[in-house]
Order: structure tokens, then C-alpha cells, then sequence
């Protein structure tokens, strides 16, 4: 991830640098008592305001990017996690199975919808479906759920990832009920914000 320092912000870190400057001096004038007086507890007091003036917006810009960074790498650690449980994933985008693929997992296990499994989703999405598009969907979409009920049977754990902002994986979760009812067991939950934090 890369930041832009503007001018204003450049500004803010060489004035708070000086600031700096007349602190140090000031504290090097009280040694060893380090002992202030009305004057120079003054001085100490408005050094301080000045610099949280000038600092304040720059840490909540960049010091908030941290914390994201760090959501991120946490949720890296649980990814990786999931491949020691040898379980089965399914995603909404095949573009994500090569992501899977290079962290550690299985391409056997990692199972691609490329849209909802529910067929009356499509027609949702497109009402004006052609009736040959409509049959391909149908077999893909029992396809799927035959191979999800197979894994089902064989008492494999299945963990859904999604992505907070995509469509498709928005429906999936919608029809997340239907599904377990109809295979008879229930799809663990893994939320990301993005697949390009976890591309190595």
C-alpha cells in the first residue's frame, strides 16, 4: 500500500520537528532536578498542544492504515489455518481458486460456483435468460449441489468465502439456508474485504 505525503503534511512534521527542538532544549535547561517553573510549564504546555495540533491528522491517516494492514494479516493467519482443518472451500470466482491454489490448498477441495447455486437467482440477476443458457445453468447448479451433498455425506467440514462487496457472494449468502437445508449440512462463514490481500 502506498501513501502520498502532501505539502500541508510535510509542513505539519517540520514545524512539529521544531517544536521538538525548543522541548529538548527546555528539558536540557532542567536537569538533573527536571523541575518547572510557572513560566516553563507554560512554554512545556503549548509545546504540546502545538504538536498534537499538528499531529493528530497525520496519525489518524497513518496510523489507521496500520490497523488495516494489520486486519489484514490476521485474517492471512486464519486463512492459512483453514488449510491445516483439510476441509473443502467454495467461491463464488474462479479467479480466486489460483489465489487458494498458491497458499497451500488443495485445488481437489476448493470448489468454484461461478455465480449462485440457486437456479431462480439467475433469472433474479437476468429475467431475460434464454431457454438454452437457463438448461446449462440448471445441470451446472445441480452439478454442484450433487457435489456438495456428496461432501455432505462424507462429514467434510465446507467454509464459504466472501467477499463484503460482491454481488454474487452477497446472493450465496442469501441463499445460504436453502443450500444447507437441501444438503444437509451446515457451510462455515469466512469474510474478506479483498482477495488481493492474500495474493503471495
Amino acid at each position: 500500500m502506498i501513501l502520498k505525503i502532501n505539502s500541508q503534511e510535510v509542513k505539519a512534521i517540520l514545524e512539529s520537528i521544531d517544536i521538538l527542538l525548543e522541548i529538548k532544549c527546555l528539558i536540557r535547561s532542567i536537569v538533573p532536578d527536571s523541575e518547572l517553573n510557572e513560566s516553563q510549564m507554560k512554554l512545556f504546555n503549548s509545546s504540546l498542544k502545538s504538536l498534537k495540533s499538528l499531529l493528530e491528522p497525520l496519525f489518524s491517516k497513518f496510523l489507521q492504515t496500520e490497523v488495516i494492514e494489520k486486519i489484514e494479516n490476521e485474517k492471512f493467519t486464519e486463512l492459512k489455518k483453514l488449510i491445516e482443518k483439510e476441509g473443502y472451500i467454495l467461491i463464488s470466482a474462479s479467479y480466486s481458486k489460483k489465489i487458494l491454489k498458491n497458499l497451500g490448498f488443495n485445488p481437489l477441495k476448493i470448489i468454484v460456483s461461478g455465480g449462485p447455486l440457486i437456479i431462480e437467482d439467475y433469472l433474479k440477476i437476468n429475467p431475460n435468460l434464454v431457454k438454452k443458457t437457463l438448461l446449462g445453468i440448471e445441470r451446472k447448479t445441480k452439478n454442484l449441489m450433487d457435489k456438495l451433498k456428496k461432501i455432505a455425506r462424507a462429514s467434510s467440514n465446507i467454509t464459504f468465502i466472501y467477499m463484503t462487496q460482491n454481488e454474487t457472494d452477497q446472493i450465496i449468502l442469501e441463499e445460504l439456508n436453502e443450500i444447507q437445508n437441501i444438503i444437509g449440512k451446515v457451510i462455515s462463514l469466512f469474510e474478506i474485504s479483498n482477495w488481493k490481500i492474500f495474493e503471495v
